[in-house]
């Protein structure tokens, strides 16, 4: 494994895994569409600073904003609004929402199965997938959930897993080489016109709640939101798109089996939180399936873009 990749992998993990205590402190002043409108709003104009440092432009043709439409739309816009339409659609069971978050790689698997009926995943991959996932649920224990999982919150949280599962294959096209020019999209191109559409978006759900009452900007929620926006989604936004860039979609969504465990551990450190055996074995499965899904192969798997020389920012001048 490229020292590069790992270390994208680990800040993905980390600072989403960390989220979720930014986010406790967000909510002292903001709701959540109000977050998430200022969370990308941030994030953005963090992301273009970026872009415009390195010299890169944003994409100019008409069918790319198109794509990268829809993948806003997937990735940023349906989730928010879709808990917007169902009440305590986040907070009706944590283990439930979390096994559905954790389902996305499966998502990405049969998706990518779906599209590609002649395409093969390598076997370490596949495995390391369903065993990251059955750690999930040994972490999570969401069969305590009972008849929730039949709930109007399931279904919502089943449509943004499959929606987010999505958005990554489109990204993992939209960064294949193409002839135009011999160019391919950078993932910072396309984190940063992914984030500028998710202001649009965020904006367009605004109406939907971010309007119930009027934000407190403390000192606290200020740096809590600049953080959020900043590291856990203008850094994030550039290492994820790298991520499959180099990976391909499946193999990358294995980080987000590394998100609960970060989630638990900062809870133990942060917050005196008791671990239980079963928390502790949960993890240990969930470490097993990331170390399978990140198996070298001796062969390229099927979902990975072709490889291509590395390029920074800065060396691509015009992007489509």
């Amino acid at each position: 494994m490229r020292f590069g990749s790992l270390a994208r992998f680990s800040v993905v993990g980390l600072m989403w895994g960390i989220s979720y205590f930014w986010i406790k402190i967000v909510f002292q002043g903001l709701n959540s569409a109000q977050f998430s409108f200022f969370r990308i709003l941030v994030g953005a104009v963090a992301m273009l600073g970026v872009l415009l440092f390195s010299g890169t432009r944003l994409p100019r043709r008409p069918q790319v904003w198109g794509q990268l439409v829809l993948i806003a739309f997937l990735a940023n816009a349906l989730p928010v609004l879709l808990v917007e339409l169902v009440d305590d659609a986040l907070g009706a069971d944590a283990g439930m929402v979390s096994v559905f978050n954790a389902s996305v790689p499966l998502c990405v698997v049969v998706l990518y199965l779906v599209r590609r009926r002649t395409g093969r995943l390598p076997l370490t991959l596949l495995a390391g997938l369903l065993v990251g996932f059955a750690g999930v649920l040994v972490l999570y224990a969401p069969w305590n959930a009972g008849a929730q999982w039949l709930s109007a919150a399931a279904a919502v949280n089943a449509v943004a897993a499959l929606a987010y599962g999505w958005s990554m294959l489109l990204m993992e096209n939209l960064m294949r080489p193409v002839a135009e020019a011999g160019q391919d999209m950078h993932p910072v191109v396309l984190a940063t016109s992914q984030a500028v559409i998710g202001v649009g978006w965020a904006a367009i759900n605004m109406p939907g709640g971010g309007f119930d009452r009027a934000p407190q900007f403390s000192l606290a929620v200020v740096g809590a939101l600049l953080v959020l926006g900043v590291l856990n989604t203008g850094l994030v936004y550039m290492c994820f798109a790298w991520l499959i860039r180099d990976e391909g979609a499946a193999r990358a969504s294995s980080v987000l089996y590394v998100v609960p465990v970060v989630l638990t551990l900062g809870m133990v450190v942060l917050e005196n939180y008791q671990l239980s055996g079963r928390e502790v074995t949960g993890m240990a499965v969930i470490a097993l399936g990331v170390v399978l899904a990140r198996l070298p192969q001796r062969t390229p798997a099927t979902d990975t873009p072709p490889a291509r020389p590395p390029a920074e920012p800065a060396s691509t001048p015009t992007a489509r």
